[in-house]
Parts: structure tokens; C-alpha cells; sequence
């Protein structure tokens, strides 16, 4: 049977990352397909509300004034990988001291522009310490070939997602492009992040997309966005050839969507053990209806300093997905829904678990840059 997922949202004014209120979660509320618009039965991850506090870099950010213009639990899987969890976390374990190359600081785009970040970027980070929740319909799309690789693990654990336009699942995105289709997140008005083979795979770069937050099928509840070459940013350690630590980039959008959706904070800590953390992954698969939402749960199997495995059930086009928890117990840093690696990668190399880009000091930056740009 799974555990119960917190419903509690952190409420935050448009256009701000002030919370309109703040204390604990409301009291957990049994599954009811009855409950009213904003509740939401989701698994509880176990021992919610017991985690230590770690040494997090984060700060609330005030977002920019608007700008014109358009708009699981399972059962363990453990019993099968025991020995080969235990010996590749404590390999992994031992690697969490590593630092990301300072290649992955030099950012480039479709059409060729590069931008090299100062070496003091990654001492000066900004996070988001709370999301923004922010305030039309599209049609239907043909469904193209989905980008990327992942796996279901056992048997499927993962869920529609029942309140696809309710902060901050509205936030999660549709992103199709001329070469397939993705997921990806806000994490500003009018930035989104997603894997970096989304937007540059095969030696080339995808050259047209849109994106659509909040989408059921043909259902655009905040319109959706569109643009080009010019707007999709990876690093040159990814399109260069580096190993899958390097997968990310983002979509600088053309307009401003995340004032409608709101936006997902950020949670990293240089030198935390994540193995054994409840998270989640939520995107649109490729395997499910199109223009679907779809959700699952698991616990985090094991980690480097630049990629997070865990058991959580993904599909072909859910690469870009946030990889997320719900974070209690610290006071004054990222609180509620906290989004900590990018959806990346199935199962492949020996492990039996999924896996994703954390978010780390040169990801941070790299995504920073982006959100303080006009």
C-alpha cells in the first residue's frame, strides 16, 4: 500500500517569493477523488520531518517585474540489487568530494554564442528558497519520437497526475521539438530547465520547440510558449562529448509563462548523502496518452557528486523531469516542493536504478545566469 504524500502547498504571492503564510502542513487527508481544488493525496515519504539539517547555499529571490509580450512507494527493489546497492553507494559515497570540470561553466547555444562565467560565479549562487505561484487551450499535436532513455523498474508505479494545473505541479512542462519530445520546469518567469540532450543530442541542436506547463491531452491551462534556435542553452562540456554528468540546459523562453504556473525552488548541499532520500519524478511519457502528466516515487539508491540513481519508474520522454522532494524541517531554505536533480537517464552502465543530474554549484550557475537575465 503507499504511503501518503503531503498535500501542503507553500502559498506565495504572484510575482514574488514571499509566502503569504507560513507554519506547518495542514493535517494529511485520506485519498478522496472528492477533495477540493489545491488538496492533493500523494505518498509520504517515510521518516517525513526526521531529516538533519544540512550546509545549504539558498536565499529568496524577488522575481522581476512583468514584462509585455505573449503569451510510490513500491515494494523494494532492493531484495534484487542488495549487495550491488551497498557496494556502488559506498564506491559512490566516497567520489561526493569530487568537483564538476571547469568546462561545464562555458555556455553555448543553438546558433553558436558562447558565454564563459567568471571563475567567482559558483562562490556567489542565488537560490530560490520558495517557488512563485503564479495566476486557453492548444490542440492536439502529432506525438514525435521522445528523446532520451529511461525505465520502469518492476512493475509500474507511476500515476496520472490528478491536479496537473495546482502549484507547483503546473510548473512541470511539456516540451516538444522539432526532433522529439521532453519534459522541463520552471525555475523562473520565463526559464525553464530540462536535460541537456533535449535541446543538443546527436551532434545537433534541436531548432524549433514549444512548451506547454500544466497540459492533460489537448488542455493548455496556461497557453503555452514557443520559440527557436536562439533560445536553447546546454554547456560546451555536454555537446563536447563529457559524460553524462554534464546533461543539462534550459530554455530561455520568449515570453513570460512562469507568472501563470509559478515556479519550483532549488535545493543542493555540496556534500550531503542523498541515498535513502524519498523523491520524485513527474513528467510526460512517451509510453502514456499524449500530453499526459504522470508521477512516481521511490527512495534514492545511490550517488556521486554530479548524478543522483533511484528506483523511481520514468519512461522515454521524461528526460528533463524535476527530480523532487518535500523539505519540512528547515527552516529559511528551500521549503515545501524542492526540486534537487534533472531527469536524465534509464537504466544502463551496470546499475539497476534510473538516474539524474544533480543540482550542484556549476548547474546553479549555470541556471542563475539565465534567471537574472532580462
Amino acid at each position: 500500500m503507499r504511503a501518503m504524500r503531503p498535500p501542503y502547498r507553500q502559498l506565495v504571492r504572484r510575482g514574488s517569493g514571499s509566502p503569504l503564510s507560513s507554519g506547518s502542513p495542514p493535517p494529511l487527508r485520506a485519498a478522496n477523488p472528492a477533495l477540493p481544488a489545491g488538496i492533493r493525496p500523494r505518498p509520504r515519504p517515510p521518516g517525513i520531518g526526521s531529516r538533519p539539517a544540512a550546509p545549504y547555499r539558498c536565499e529568496r529571490r524577488q522575481a522581476a517585474r512583468p514584462r509585455g509580450g505573449p503569451m510510490s512507494i513500491r515494494t523494494p527493489r532492493r531484495r534484487l540489487a542488495g549487495a550491488l546497492a551497498l557496494a556502488l553507494a559506498a564506491s559512490a559515497l566516497a567520489t561526493t568530494t569530487a568537483t564538476a570540470t571547469p568546462d561545464a561553466l562555458t555556455m553555448v547555444n543553438g546558433e553558436g554564442r558562447t558565454i564563459t562565467l567568471p571563475a567567482a560565479a559558483t562562490s556567489a549562487l542565488r537560490s530560490a528558497a520558495a517557488g512563485s505561484s503564479g495566476t486557453t487551450t492548444t490542440p492536439d499535436r502529432k506525438p514525435s519520437p521522445d528523446l532520451g532513455a529511461a525505465s520502469v523498474i518492476g512493475a509500474d508505479g507511476r500515476v496520472p497526475e490528478s491536479a496537473p494545473s495546482a502549484f507547483p505541479w503546473g510548473a512541470i512542462a511539456h516540451l516538444e521539438t522539432n526532433r522529439g519530445g521532453c519534459t522541463g520546469f520552471m525555475l523562473s518567469r520565463d526559464v525553464l530547465v530540462t536535460a541537456g540532450h533535449c535541446v543538443h543530442s546527436g551532434g545537433s541542436w534541436v531548432t524549433s520547440y514549444r512548451v506547454t506547463p500544466g497540459r492533460t491531452g489537448g488542455s493548455a491551462p496556461f497557453g503555452s510558449c514557443g520559440g527557436g534556435i536562439a533560445d536553447v542553452w546546454t554547456t560546451s562540456a555536454w555537446i563536447n562529448g563529457y559524460p553524462s554528468d554534464h546533461d543539462y540546459g534550459l530554455v530561455k523562453l520568449t515570453c513570460d509563462l512562469g507568472y501563470r504556473t509559478g515556479w519550483f525552488g532549488w535545493w543542493y548541499s555540496t556534500g550531503e548523502n542523498l541515498v535513502g532520500q524519498h523523491l520524485y519524478a513527474e513528467g510526460y511519457p512517451g509510453d502514456k496518452p499524449f500530453g499526459t502528466m504522470w508521477w512516481d516515487g521511490d527512495s534514492a539508491y545511490s550517488q556521486t557528486a554530479n548524478k543522483l540513481w533511484y528506483w523511481i519508474d520514468t519512461a522515454r520522454g521524461q528526460s528533463g523531469s524535476p527530480v523532487y522532494h518535500y523539505n519540512s524541517t528547515t527552516p529559511g531554505l528551500c521549503a515545501g516542493w524542492c526540486v534537487t536533480a534533472i531527469h536524465t537517464n534509464g537504466v544502463a552502465g551496470g546499475t539497476p536504478a534510473n538516474s539524474g543530474t544533480r543540482l550542484r554549484p556549476d548547474v546553479m550557475s549555470f541556471v542563475d545566469y539565465w534567471i537574472s537575465r532580462p
